[in-house]
């Protein structure tokens, strides 16, 4: 053997970058789901001739998984690996 040691993972931009990714994330997400969680009373959803009656929060819940759903199917705006 040659004696040199493998070369180990450095923490560079990436994982400084990832983490500030993570932290921000997280915040969006407790301010969504307490606004979410704070509008408890009924709303209806009127849909052409449909209407929907639930809690506010069930609404705003459902948009907010829509828009997860939705940013998961199109990555358009994600960086480019390589």
């Amino acid at each position: 053997m040659n004696g040199k040691e493998p070369d180990k993972p450095r923490a560079g931009a990436g994982g400084a970058s990832s983490n500030g990714k993570v932290i921000i994330a997280i915040i969006i997400a407790v301010a969504a789901l307490t606004f979410v969680f704070s509008n408890v009373a009924p709303a209806t959803l009127s849909f052409l001739f449909l209407q929907f009656t639930m809690p506010a929060w069930g609404w705003f819940l459902a948009v907010l998984l829509a828009g997860v759903v939705i940013g998961s199917l199109f990555p358009w705006f994600r960086a480019r690996k390589g």
